[in-house]
């Protein structure tokens, strides 16, 4: 596939004009008018804005949706030629997986460790977003696989490679006074304790305390679980966030489970539906399953 003109037009973008992308990517400047001619008849549209003695491109809205589309078909064709690469030499190339921030010391400790051992030359671009972006970054082949802990969106559009469980549980210093000797804890246990809670799991705290018709002193509510239990570490709050089997604490914490019906969370391993996983991607997954059993 020939993405000269594309690459060429990118070029011309990002370097704000003509003269400087040609110098730039060492192509004459009037090859690269003879290439925007032949993009602009192609797609039956001006791309960019009549120049009127300015050195400067603009782009029309035209050119902006072929800028972004180009971008996507360039990275594309990278792609392609690394994967297909990497079929013919062994196991090599990149890996571009979107997760959720949360799960990255997961993937870090279960996944990357044991398989860079193993795969010295398999490189990584990972993107950590939250939900929506997410998803969608699959959706557009940004990513190849993503692995989340919310619902995903439009769930038609995905293939459920492998899940996980996640159980909603306490984290506080060891000797704090805000957890009695109870093996589990109740909401009663915990109504007067501050608490610091991610935001991702605040409407299931408030579900747990209203169980019992209390409402939970929520000191701290805060994008990320790691900060949620920082705060505990530094003994400003007792943590309550999801915990999964693999999770581990300082020796200075104590973890504790909650009382009554579990609150789970699903963590979910995906990729786009009739996608078929790059032979480097299966064996990272592969990977990390195992390590999580």
């Amino acid at each position: 596939m020939n993405t000269e003109f594309y690459r060429n037009f990118i070029a011309m973008v990002e370097a704000g004009g003509m003269n400087r992308a040609a110098r730039e990517i060492h192509v004459a400047q009037p090859a690269l008018t003879r290439q925007l001619q032949v993009l602009e008849k192609e797609y039956g549209a001006v791309l960019v804005k009549p120049r009127k003695g300015r050195h400067t491109l603009e782009l029309t809205e035209a050119g902006w949706i072929l800028y972004r589309q180009a971008r996507q078909i360039c990275e594309a064709d990278r792609t392609a030629h690394a994967e297909i690469s990497a079929l013919e030499k062994g196991l090599t190339g990149t890996l571009r997986l979107s997760l959720t921030p949360s799960l990255m010391p997961m993937v870090i400790e279960k996944g990357i460790l044991p398989f860079h051992k193993k795969y010295r030359d398999v490189t990584f671009r990972f993107r950590e977003s939250y939900q929506v972006p997410l998803a969608e970054e699959v959706r557009r082949g940004i990513s190849e696989a993503g692995i989340t802990n919310a619902p995903l969106p439009d769930p038609f559009l995905f293939q459920v490679l492998h899940e996980e469980t996640s159980t909603l549980a306490a984290a506080a210093l060891k000797g704090s006074p805000f957890f009695p000797q109870k093996e589990t804890l109740s909401a009663q246990d915990l109504a007067s304790v501050p608490l610091a809670v991610s935001r991702s799991t605040e409407d299931q705290v408030s579900q747990f305390f209203r169980n019992e018709g209390l409402r939970p002193s929520i000191l701290f509510s805060i994008d990320a679980r790691a900060s949620a239990l920082h705060l505990a570490e530094e003994g400003l709050a007792a943590a309550i966030v999801m915990w999964a089997p693999w999770d581990t604490l300082p020796d200075t914490m104590t973890l504790r489970p909650l009382a009554g019906p579990a609150y789970k969370q699903t963590i979910t391993f995906f990729c786009l539906k009739g996608h078929r996983l790059s032979r480097g991607m299966e064996r990272f997954l592969d990977c990390l399953e195992k390590e999580l059993r």
